[in-house]
């Protein structure tokens, strides 16, 4: 194949499948379910006008959005060229886009578990713009042709890199060879469950059941008799509550499992692929080159076991779900997460020593002013004079964070990389090159003045822009790392 051949991958616009027609209603079905409940079930047989007139003027909405979904699909048509995309969509009026293939930043396919059932998934290229129409969309097409759209963009990579290469076939097969780099474990995944507190989401979920099945049979007195039943057997009431809580571990170990699934990450020489789920899959690529910065997150809880989620920032959308664009490790050791990043990202690198923040950083955090407290003492003082006594524990909690906040920051500059880190009781590594970097803002208050100290914030594409701060460092040293990012 030759760059030439790529011209021939569409001759002519592909429509989506016509299941795509089926699907839509069926959304639209289900966010009308209640009217419709309404109209032509409860009030089938009423004689009001003005039911009358509210069913009609339902009826011609649901013919008109019938007859938008027909247009919509009829209309949208997409073609692929070797420098671009071609979208035509629309419902009674047509628009034609064009998006340059390099403008492409990640791709995503997600694939329901009905969908599967039919060879169909959902391909979603994501792009650096910041308007709604930043997601491009593919519904309802076949899996082959969703490979064959990641097989164009992947050898459009290439020839982009570096058109000079005559042998585009050769490179394409050295490049796409592909390197397991991690496939998420059973333990990792039940450390995940208990740590993330999936498993309490199973009780708030059978409240909600509880209310609904209540909206329609009156339980209240079969519920009454239940709790004065256990009220006379501790015995029985301690055996329900163990229940309880195995069947809430179960549940939270199911659904992150049914989340993180055969979670695996590859790469070859230009792209990352992620790929997730047992029923709904996920799969995620993007060239590295789009990679704007790393992050490593780590909650409280994890940071004490040694955990952390690594996620990568990018300028593409997030998606519909954070988890299927951004994270590159859901939960992983840390260490070998430093280990892994570099090993798939070798433009990138890691310090493990940082410098910490001098102690006058410490003496600054402490003294100055928390509008949070001043406003809380305001409310209470007014409202609640009684609850004085919280307004200590809301000191001594801010106290804490602070102290957290100061033991927890660190910054490093090894040319080209900077590296910061922050954070209270979670905290967050921040990494990226200084050709990432859109703006480098360095401030310094009143306070910060008075201590020769500099507050350094750090914006880096990604939807939305995505800032990262470090407060109370050295006044020369946010200095020098402003020179640094605007002599570039």
């Amino acid at each position: 194949m030759t760059p030439n051949n790529m011209k021939t991958y569409d001759k002519q616009g592909q429509r989506l499948h016509p299941l795509w027609i089926i699907f839509s209603v069926g959304k639209f079905m289900k966010e009308f379910i209640i009217p419709i409940v309404f109209f032509f079930l409860f009030k089938a047989g009423s004689q009001s006008m003005i039911i009358h007139y509210l069913k009609l003027a339902f009826i011609l909405y649901m013919i008109y959005r019938f007859i938008s979904i027909l247009l919509s699909w009829w209309n949208f048509k997409y073609l692929f060229t070797d420098k671009e995309l071609q979208i035509n969509e629309g419902r009674f009026v047509k628009e034609e886009r064009f998006i340059s293939l390099e403008k492409i930043q990640s791709v995503q396919l997600n694939t329901s578990f009905f969908a599967r059932l039919f060879g169909l998934t959902t391909l979603s290229l994501q792009t650096g713009a910041v308007d709604d129409k930043a997601t491009i969309k593919l519904e309802a097409i076949s899996r082959k042709e969703a490979e064959r759209i990641q097989r164009h963009l992947r050898l459009s990579d290439i020839v982009r890199i570096d058109e000079t290469m005559p042998e585009v076939e050769k490179i394409t097969q050295e490049h796409s060879t592909q390197t397991e780099h991690y496939e998420v474990t059973l333990k990792e995944i039940l450390v995940a469950s208990f740590t993330s507190f999936r498993f309490l989401a199973l009780i708030p979920l059978l409240f909600s059941l509880y209310f609904k099945i209540n909206d329609f049979f009156a339980l209240d007195g079969y519920t009454d008799t239940i709790i004065a039943f256990f009220e006379k057997s501790w015995f029985i009431l301690a055996i329900i509550i163990c229940i309880i809580l195995i069947l809430s571990m179960l549940f939270g170990i199911g659904m992150m499992y049914l989340q993180y699934g055969k979670f695996q990450v590859v790469s070859d020489h230009n792209r990352i692929f992620i790929k997730k789920g047992i029923f709904n899959q996920t799969e995620f690529s993007i060239p590295k080159e789009k990679v704007q910065a790393i992050k490593f997150n780590k909650s409280l809880l994890r940071r004490w076991l040694g955990i952390a989620e690594v996620e990568l920032v990018s300028a593409g959308g997030a998606g519909e779900e954070k988890i299927e664009t951004n994270v590159l490790f859901p939960f992983i050791s840390e260490n070998r997460a430093r280990r892994l990043v570099v090993e798939i990202l070798p433009t990138f690198r890691i310090d493990s020593a940082m410098v910490k923040l001098p102690k006058t950083a410490l003496f600054v955090k402490l003294i100055r002013p928390s509008y949070l407290w001043i406003i809380a003492a305001c409310v209470i003082f007014y409202f609640w004079p009684s609850l004085w006594y919280m307004l200590f524990i809301l000191l001594i909690f801010i106290v804490i964070s602070r102290i957290a906040n100061y033991f927890h920051s660190g910054y490093m500059l090894s040319t080209p990389y900077i590296q910061l880190q922050s954070g209270s009781f979670s905290t967050e590594l921040f990494l990226t090159t200084r050709q990432k970097i859109e703006e480098l803002e360095m401030t310094e208050s009143w306070l910060q003045r008075k201590f020769g100290l500099a507050s350094l914030k750090i914006s880096t594409r990604a939807k939305p822009i995505h800032v990262s701060t470090i407060s109370d460092i050295p006044k020369e040293i946010a200095e020098h790392y402003y020179h640094w990012y605007a002599n570039r």
